[in-house]
C-alpha cells in the first residue's frame, strides 16, 4: 500500500510537472530565457543578471483571440545590479523597460531607489508573462500588464514650539512700538496679520489636510500623488479629478494648494494662453518642480500605412478629451506637421475610449501625452497590434524652438513589448505646482518630501514616481519656481536641464504680483 501510494505521489508529481510545460504554459527555465530577452531589450547590457526565478503558477487568459490558447503566467524574480545604474534617468531606458520586461505592477517591484542603485543591489519582483500555445510548444506574447491598486492611508503631523518664538516677537514689538513711526508701525501690523493667518491656514491643514489636485481614477497622476504621501506623517489628500487642465483652474479657485500638471499646460495657465484664454494670467502660479518626462504617443495600427505624422492627412484622429492638457499638445504636434484643423477629422475622446476606437477600425490614430510605461497602451498591445509613430525632425525643431515647455525624447526599446528601436518624439514635464496658499515652510517641506533620495515610490505604485530626481527637477520648466522650492532644492543637490531641453526661465511676474 506504501508503494502504490509513493507511486500514486510520484505520478502527480509529474503530471503537475508535465502540465506546468505542455498543457499549464512554459516551464521556469522557458520563463526565465523570455525575462532575459526582454530584459535585454529594455536596458543596456551588463546591467542586471536574474539570480532567481521561480514559477508561481498559471492561468487562462479569457481575453485570448477566437480558436487560440493562451495563458498569463505568475513567477518571482529577483535581479542583481551588475554596475550603478539609475532607473531614474529621463535620457536613458529604467523604470518603463522594466516593468515591461518583468510584465509586473509598481507594486510589484521592489528595490529601486530614487537617485540611483548601485552594483550588487537586489531587485525583486512579482511579474506575469503572456504565452500562445503553437503546436506543442509556449509562444511568449507581451508581459500581461497591470492594474494599478489603492494606496494606504496617511497619517498627521504636529507644531510645536510657538511660547519662544512670540515671546521674541513680543520684545521685537515692544522695543520700536513707543518710537515708531507710521510706517514701522505698518509693517508690523502687516506682519503679524499674515503670520496670524499663515497660522490658523496651516492648522486647519494639520487638522483636516490639504488638497492635491491629482488625475483620473487609476491614472498616472493620482497614483503619483497618492504613493508621495503613503506611509509619510504628511497629510494630504490626493483628489480625482478630469486631469491637468482641471486641476490648474481648482487651484487659481483656491480650492486645492497643490496640483499636477503637464508642462505645456502650466505655462498657458501662467500666461493665460490657449485653453486658459477667457481665464486670463495666473500669476500668483508657482512650479515645486518637474516631475518626469510625459512623451507624446502617436499609436496607429501595425498594418497602417502611415509612416509620419504628416501621413495621417484626412484621417480620423483620437486628440484626446476637450479640456485635456493632452488635446492641446496633440493639436500643437499636428500643426507641426502641416495639418491645420481642417485637414483632419478631431475625435474628442480620451485615451482609453481611443484605443478601443483605434482597434474597431472606427479611428486612425490616437495622440496622447503620457508618461512611459502607459499600461493602457500595454494592454491595447495584448489585443491589437499597434505602431508608435516617429515625429518629424522638423517638427521636433519647430515644437522645441517655441519655448512652450517642450524638449526632445524618445521612447526608448523595451519601453513597449516588441519596441526594438527607439522611437523619436518630444515630451513635456509633469510639473508639481502651488499658489499663495501654502507658506515657505510648507513648500520646503514639501520639496523635501518630493526629491529626498532612497524613496521607493515605484513599490508604492508609482512606476513614473521611479524618475523623480533632484537633477531633473527643473528640466523642462518654463514657470517660475516658488522660492522656498528653489532654495530647497539646491541644498539637496546639483539641479538643471539636460543638453537640448527647455531650459527653467522666470517670465516677468503680472504687475503688483511678487516673485516668492
Amino acid at each position: 500500500m506504501r508503494r502504490r501510494a509513493l507511486l500514486t505521489l510520484l505520478f502527480a508529481v509529474l503530471a503537475s510537472a508535465w502540465l506546468a510545460g505542455c498543457g499549464g504554459g512554459p516551464a521556469a527555465d522557458g520563463i526565465r530565457a523570455g525575462v532575459n530577452e526582454r530584459l535585454a531589450l529594455a536596458l543596456p547590457p551588463g546591467t542586471v543578471q536574474v539570480v532567481a526565478l521561480e514559477r508561481r503558477g498559471s492561468q487562462a487568459d479569457t481575453k485570448a483571440p477566437a480558436g487560440e490558447t493562451r495563458r498569463i503566467v505568475y513567477f518571482d524574480a529577483q535581479l542583481k545590479l551588475l554596475r550603478d545604474y539609475d532607473f531614474g534617468a529621463w535620457d536613458s531606458p529604467g523604470v518603463a523597460g522594466l516593468v515591461s520586461a518583468l510584465g509586473a505592477g509598481p507594486r510589484g517591484i521592489t528595490g529601486i531607489t530614487s537617485g540611483g542603485n548601485k552594483a550588487g543591489d537586489i531587485i525583486r519582483a512579482h511579474g506575469t508573462a503572456l504565452y500562445r500555445r503553437d503546436g506543442e510548444r509556449w509562444v511568449g506574447v507581451l508581459p500581461a500588464g497591470y492594474r494599478p491598486a489603492e494606496a494606504p492611508a496617511v497619517a498627521t503631523n504636529a507644531q510645536s514650539g510657538p511660547a519662544a518664538i512670540l515671546e521674541a516677537m513680543r520684545k521685537v514689538i515692544d522695543s520700536v512700538q513707543k518710537d515708531a513711526s507710521p510706517a514701522q508701525r505698518a509693517v508690523i501690523e502687516q506682519e503679524l496679520t499674515t503670520a496670524h493667518a499663515n497660522i490658523r491656514a496651516r492648522l486647519a491643514r494639520v487638522n483636516e489636510g490639504y488638497a492635491i489636485a491629482a488625475g483620473a481614477e487609476h491614472g498616472q497622476y493620482l497614483r503619483f500623488a497618492q504613493a508621495l504621501v503613503a506611509g509619510t506623517r504628511v497629510r494630504a489628500m490626493p483628489l480625482v479629478t478630469h486631469g491637468g487642465d482641471e486641476n490648474l483652474r481648482l487651484l487659481r479657485a483656491g480650492k486645492v494648494s497643490v496640483a499636477l500638471a503637464q508642462g505645456d499646460a502650466a505655462l498657458d495657465a501662467y500666461e493665460g494662453k490657449h485653453a486658459f484664454a477667457e481665464d486670463g494670467p495666473q500669476a500668483s502660479l508657482r512650479a515645486i518642480g518637474s516631475l518626469y518626462p510625459e512623451p507624446v504617443h502617436v499609436l496607429v495600427r501595425d498594418g497602417d500605412p502611415a509612416r509620419s505624422v504628416s501621413d495621417l492627412r484626412g484621417r480620423r484622429i483620437a486628440v484626446g478629451e476637450r479640456g485635456a492638457a493632452s488635446r492641446g499638445t496633440a493639436m500643437r504636434v499636428l500643426a507641426a506637421h502641416g495639418l491645420a484643423d481642417k485637414d483632419f477629422k478631431a475625435e474628442e475622446v480620451g485615451l482609453g475610449t481611443g484605443l478601443v476606437a483605434l482597434r474597431q477600425n472606427q479611428v486612425d490614430a490616437v495622440i496622447q501625452v503620457i508618461g512611459v510605461p502607459a499600461d493602457s497602451i500595454r494592454d491595447a498591445l495584448a489585443e491589437t497590434p499597434l505602431r508608435l509613430l516617429p515625429l518629424d525632425e522638423k517638427a521636433i525643431v519647430a515644437l522645441v524652438g517655441q519655448k512652450a515647455g517642450y524638449f526632445r525624447a524618445a521612447i526608448a526599446p523595451g519601453t513597449y513589448p516588441g519596441l526594438s528601436a527607439p522611437v523619436r518624439t518630444i515630451a513635456t514635464a509633469a510639473v508639481l505646482v502651488t499658489g499663495p496658499d501654502l507658506s515657505d515652510a510648507e513648500v520646503a517641506d514639501l520639496t523635501r518630501l518630493v526629491y529626498r533620495n532612497g524613496r521607493d515610490l515605484v513599490a508604492r505604485g508609482s512606476a513614473q514616481g521611479g524618475q523623480i530626481a533632484v537633477a531633473t527637477a527643473r528640466q523642462g520648466l518654463m514657470i517660475p519656481q516658488h522660492l522656498a522650492a528653489a532654495k530647497a532644492l539646491d541644498a539637496m543637490g546639483p539641479t538643471g536641464a539636460a543638453p537640448g531641453t527647455a531650459r527653467p526661465v522666470r517670465p516677468p511676474a503680472a504687475s503688483g504680483t511678487q516673485v516668492r
